[in-house]
């Protein structure tokens, strides 16, 4: 009697444990989503298909792919799996474009945390964790249609940290409805 009375106690402990981990993660997330900078990237999507969980878009933005040559930084600074900070220019209608990349945590402006994922020569390739994301059942074809004229609209934080918010094409969001 006693011990099943401690198994159910450890159960439910463990069991609390992984709720406050999943919901502070989403939390966390969901608090970018809410406080961050709204930006917008350029994206280039691909379109795999994930068996168990309908469509998703695969995307590389125009700052996944970083020439070093005009950087403070060169290519060969760096090395694979390290985290990097890409220091973003925004323009009038909030498009981000990369004005430098630091190996330390800027002090101003808006920038995405990364990391480097493979280097060659002067570049480096880049991903943020913003590389996917899912749509309904269908709508990634029509997504890949647009290839090249559609946007990320990303939040990110004050430590870089970036969430998709939705796709834009033509400065509205797509409706995946």
């Amino acid at each position: 009697m006693h011990n099943s009375m401690d198994k159910k106690k450890i159960f439910i402990i463990i069991g609390i444990f992984w709720i406050v981990i999943i919901g502070g993660f989403i939390a966390f997330k969901e608090f970018t989503l809410q406080t961050g900078d709204e930006i917008l990237l350029k994206t280039r999507p691909v379109d795999p298909r994930d068996l168990f969980r309908g469509d998703y878009v695969i995307l590389t933005y125009d700052i996944s792919t970083i020439n070093t040559d005009t950087l403070t930084y060169q290519g060969s600074d760096f090395k694979e799996d390290e985290k990097v900070y890409v220091l973003l220019n925004i323009d009038d209608q909030k498009i981000g474009s990369l004005a430098n990349i630091d190996k330390n945590m800027p002090k101003e402006g808006i920038f995405i945390e990364g990391t480097v994922k493979s280097t060659y020569s002067n570049k480096l390739n880049v991903e943020y964790g913003i590389e996917s994301y899912f749509v309904p059942e269908g709508k990634g074809k029509e997504i890949e249609r647009n290839l090249g004229k559609i946007f990320s609209k990303i939040a990110v934080d004050d430590f870089g940290n970036a969430v998709i918010k939705s796709l834009v094409l033509d400065g509205k969001d797509i409706n995946l409805d």
